[in-house]
């Protein structure tokens, strides 16, 4: 807040005084008092603070400059009491509202910006998913048809590159459907999420042994496509992390209501530090040198809080790390027979 609006109480209510003063037996008690009322006012403007720093230094004046006896504080008339409360009682009131309105300004403020921006994350990547598609695509067939090794290996380059970006573009078009509360529920196995994300992750997991544990009949409660997104990223960042040719294991079983998913591997472990910083948007750890932007991460997160479910990150035993997530889930519904 600052002391300006502290500084405009003081002015207020030395403004009142010195005009009650200047005014002399032309104004009465009752003309005085609304003077005051209408400086604790201004003053209020600032907020409840100032609004009832200036109800006492009001108080204070008034009684000592106006009120019988004069230039004392002392109070001959007990109903001169009232107008100290009703002073009081205005400073608060007109700054108690005064902090409400800027808190709703200020929250609807924020609330149009957070989906001006949205919107424009969103446009933005969806717009550039098709030219980079068609980038893609076609590095690839240039590659394919190379007939130099520099030629290969420039057009390498810009495949994985073009490959990066679009990972980059999907994990933001994620961030922004759960920041837009655009969550489906809808049952769906893990054993099938599992495996259209092993599908995604072919090129990231080739020369590693990958193995499975996740029972048939568990599924989860949830926007496939979210939860789809949220275990890509868990196992990218498994393979980007860990030296190559080292397992990864995934791991689903029941949980309470829900279903605990785990993703492990064989890498050198958690970075130093708190395990929550792991899902802070652009979090790199020290010496990584694998390429993303450290959204991947967060990402996770936002999905998983935005399911009603949490995810975490410990140490594994033998050496790695293991990351693991919860979401609301179970066994698959029961039919009943028409």
């Amino acid at each position: 807040m600052g002391a300006r609006p502290y500084l405009v109480a003081c002015a207020s209510i030395a403004g009142a005084t010195a005009l009650g003063l200047l005014a002399g037996d032309r104004l009465t008690l009752p003309d005085n008092t609304m003077i005051f009322v209408f400086a604790i006012m201004i003053a209020a403007l600032g907020g409840r603070g100032p609004g009832l720093a200036a109800a006492a230094l009001a108080v204070g004046a008034y009684d000592f400059f106006f009120v019988p006896p004069r230039f004392t504080f002392a109070v001959a008339d007990i109903h001169h009491l009232v107008t100290f409360a009703v002073m009081f009682a205005v400073g608060a009131a007109m700054g108690t509202l005064v902090a409400r309105v800027r808190r709703a300004r200020d929250a609807e403020v924020r609330a149009r910006t957070e989906e001006l921006r949205s919107s424009l994350l969103s446009a933005i990547s969806h717009d550039l998913r098709t030219p980079l598609a068609a980038i893609t695509g076609m590095a690839t067939q240039l590659r394919d048809s190379a007939k130099t090794p520099d030629d290969r290996e420039a057009l390498d380059t810009i495949v994985d590159e073009a490959k990066r970006l679009a990972t980059i573009l999907t994990n933001v078009i994620a961030i922004t459907r759960v920041e837009r509360s655009e969550v489906q529920g809808e049952w769906v196995p893990v054993e099938e999420l599992v495996g259209a994300t092993l599908d995604r992750a072919e090129a990231a997991l080739a020369g590693r042994d990958v193995a499975i544990d996740v029972p048939s009949e568990l599924g989860i409660t949830g926007d496939p496509v979210l939860v789809e997104q949220l275990l890509l990223n868990l196992v990218d960042n498994a393979a980007k992390h860990t030296p190559a040719g080292s397992p990864i294991a995934i791991r689903a079983a029941r949980a309470g209501a829900g279903v605990e998913i785990e993703v492990s591997d064989r890498g050198d472990g958690l970075p130093p530090g708190p395990v929550d910083q792991l899902f802070a948007k652009f979090f790199r750890g020290p010496g990584v040198t694998a390429p993303g932007a450290g959204l991947g991460l967060a990402v996770c997160r936002g999905i998983a809080i935005a399911h009603g479910g949490e995810i975490g990150a410990r140490a594994r035993d033998g050496g790695g790390a293991t990351f693991r997530v919860w979401l609301p889930g179970g066994d698959a519904p029961q039919i009943e027979a028409v």
